[in-house]
């Protein structure tokens, strides 16, 4: 089944500072921010969590697989609810997505997540950064009878946080997309590279 579209608004984030293990330096920001925008610069996948800050948010549900799809530059966002596990570490093929599986809660929706991998954008809400070792822990919920949708995010990594890193995003219920689901991106626009790494190539 199809669940609506939703959308992010000014008031739709509540993001706490994360405690970090390594205390972020203007020359850590300066090269997590390079990485970043090299990775938008080439119209990659931006993978989680940045997919989930960007809107409107297209979910659609089926008995043994959600899936996600963001206007930024991203492939599908699979949560397998067939009652699979994750794979073996040696099996698991990292991606920018990760690798998620879900199950119901009472009227909760919690969804599971390891094995992302070091490409798109990996800085997170609040601080640090996502990392072939993080799990994602998020829990879904519908509020104001459906009109509302909370996610809740908790982020560890042992490398990263001195303890889980959590923040919420609500998200409100639109009745259609008033412009094209995805963006247009185009790796090999000059202009857009200057705009994108100018900040950085002047340094």
């Amino acid at each position: 089944c199809a669940l609506p579209i939703w959308e992010l608004r000014f008031d739709s984030a509540s993001v706490t500072a994360a405690s970090l293990v390594q205390p972020v330096t203007q020359a850590s920001e300066q090269a997590q921010l390079r990485h970043d925008n090299e990775w938008i610069r080439y119209c990659v996948p931006l993978g989680v969590p940045y997919i989930m800050s960007q809107s409107p948010l297209d979910i659609r549900q089926s008995p043994t697989v959600t899936a996600m799809v963001s206007k930024v530059p991203s492939s599908t966002r699979y949560i397998f609810t067939d009652g699979r596990k994750h794979p073996e570490k040696e099996d698991l093929d990292p991606v920018s997505n990760g690798h998620s599986i879900g199950r119901w809660d009472g009227d909760t929706f919690v969804v599971d997540t390891i094995g992302f991998n070091d490409r798109g954008v990996s800085r997170l809400p609040g601080g640090g950064i996502r990392t072939p070792d993080s799990h994602l822990t998020e829990r879904y919920r519908l509020m104001g009878n459906g009109a509302r949708l909370s996610v809740t995010f908790t982020w560890e990594d042992p490398k990263v946080f001195q303890k889980p890193h959590t923040y919420e995003y609500r998200y409100y219920r639109i009745a259609r997309i008033p412009e094209p689901r995805m963006l247009p991106c185009d790796a090999g626009d000059q202009e857009r590279m200057k705009f994108l790494m100018s900040p950085f190539d002047a340094k």
